[in-house]
């Protein structure tokens, strides 16, 4: 009788542990529902005063794919692409975060997670009047206003000047996941949506370029005379590439 008890408690025993094994296997599968999204971080503290001549207004931006690497703690590493032929559309995004898509992803803890972020061409017209970047290849458009060093308005205030900055749909955003506090351990529950914000930063990556490269910049628009920032691979290009080189550096996503 004692023998048969011992070997009835080992069988159990054995269960429970296969029983939980497979509960844990099955959680690490269990999809995350993950919104993908773009928006532009605002100045921090520190530059706001330094920084007030510039303002950044609506932006717009068209994906052409996706990609996404991501390695857990426990269970298997991640990947996926979007087809490029799905058709998306263009974005308009600003300090308020614009959903570009949604994904679901095994949930885990991930200590590396990283998107690939190809962009399309998009069709300028209706979107801002200048005739001038029609005929450019964008997928992606920053805009925004500049208070003049020296020209006046109508009113005596400091003249302001809409400025463009048009970037190649050839360009690849590829950027590195962070949780809020800005480290690597993001942890995604099968208990809530997510979200996965791409923050681009041109406050930041304006530090570097004075305002007298600005005003050197300024031209006439040909659609109605009014002057204009144009910053692109063919007009001011040493700026173009400057400021592209830092609004690469300086994008970030964080996963909330």
């Amino acid at each position: 009788m004692t023998l048969y008890r011992i070997k009835l408690v080992c069988i159990t025993l054995i269960l429970f542990i296969a029983g939980s094994g497979c509960k844990e296997k099955d959680e690490l599968t269990l999809p995350v529902s993950i919104h993908l999204k773009i928006g532009i971080a605002p100045s921090t503290p520190y530059n706001y005063d330094e920084y007030e001549y510039l303002g950044f207004g609506n932006s717009y931006i068209r994906v052409q794919r996706i990609r996404f690497e991501g390695e857990r703690e426990a269970g298997e590493d991640v990947f996926f692409e979007t087809d490029p032929k799905i058709d998306l559309q263009t974005l308009e995004f600003g300090r308020q975060p614009a959903t570009i898509s949604v994904f679901e992803i095994p949930q885990g803890i991930y200590y590396y997670m990283k998107w690939d972020i190809n962009l399309k061409r998009i069709t300028t017209e209706g979107i801002f009047d200048e005739n001038d970047t029609d005929s450019l290849h964008i997928g992606l458009v920053i805009s925004g206003a500049y208070r003049s060093l020296d020209e006046l308005d109508e009113w005596g205030e400091a003249l302001r000047i809409p400025f463009i900055i048009a970037i190649d749909d050839t360009e690849l955003f590829s950027v590195m996941s962070h949780n809020p506090e800005g480290t690597s351990g993001i942890v995604l529950s099968g208990n809530k949506n997510h979200e996965a914000i791409l923050l681009l930063a041109p406050y930041n990556a304006f530090l570097s370029i004075s305002r007298e490269s600005f005003e050197e910049a300024v031209d006439i628009s040909r659609n109605n005379g009014r002057q204009i920032i144009l910053i692109s691979r063919n007009e001011n290009e040493e700026l173009y590439e400057n400021l592209l080189y830092r609004i690469l550096l300086s994008a970030r996503i964080v996963i909330k």
